[in-house]
């Protein structure tokens, strides 16, 4: 006996369902974080995901240029930065930041339904970094620091290495480099 058309795709889609929880896949779109060089040079822009078969990628951006990155719930304690004044050309990208670059740090659909996000100059401070998310209900950040120092704390809301949030699926994450 066949079973009755509406039963079926109950059946497929249920069975996507408990496919998709068991790859991770929670249905959201997929967020994008695009990088802007507004400096007056070229950078070599690099992004890490550790404890991940994502790992890392680079990629050299000239004045005014972008660099568009997909990111899903598998970016957990992600990274991004930018080292100032040279290409990638002899550099390997799929490690994690040397110490003192400036850091958009970043986790994607985070267990508790939020993308959690900040800029860290804990680590070192080379560039002046700014964080919009598309979602203006969802908190910028802007890191710009002083005669090559760290971000001091009244141009960095809330103070050096504050995490925001906002929730996963809501917003694409605009970073500005030198902006």
């Amino acid at each position: 006996m066949e079973m009755p058309a509406f039963l079926r795709v109950a059946f497929l889609f249920t069975s996507a369902i408990f496919l998709g929880s068991l790859s991770g896949w929670s249905g959201a779109q997929a967020t994008t974080v695009r990088l802007h060089n507004s400096c007056s040079y070229t950078v070599c822009a690099k992004y890490w995901v550790p404890n991940s078969s994502i790992g890392g990628a680079c990629s050299q951006q000239a004045p005014g240029g972008v660099w568009s990155v997909g990111v899903n719930g598998a970016w957990s304690a992600a990274t991004m930065w930018a080292i100032a004044n040279t290409g990638c050309s002899g550099q390997a990208c799929n490690t994690g930041p040397p110490s003192g670059v400036t850091q958009f740090e970043f986790t994607i659909a985070s267990s508790g339904g939020n993308d959690y996000y900040d800029v860290s100059s804990i680590a070192g401070y080379n560039i002046a970094m700014r964080v919009v998310p598309t979602n203006g209900a969802c908190p910028t950040i802007i890191c710009r620091g002083q005669n090559g120092n760290s971000c001091p704390s009244g141009y960095y809301p809330g103070g050096p290495d504050m995490t925001k949030a906002c929730a996963s699926g809501s917003t694409d994450y605009d970073v500005y480099l030198c902006g």
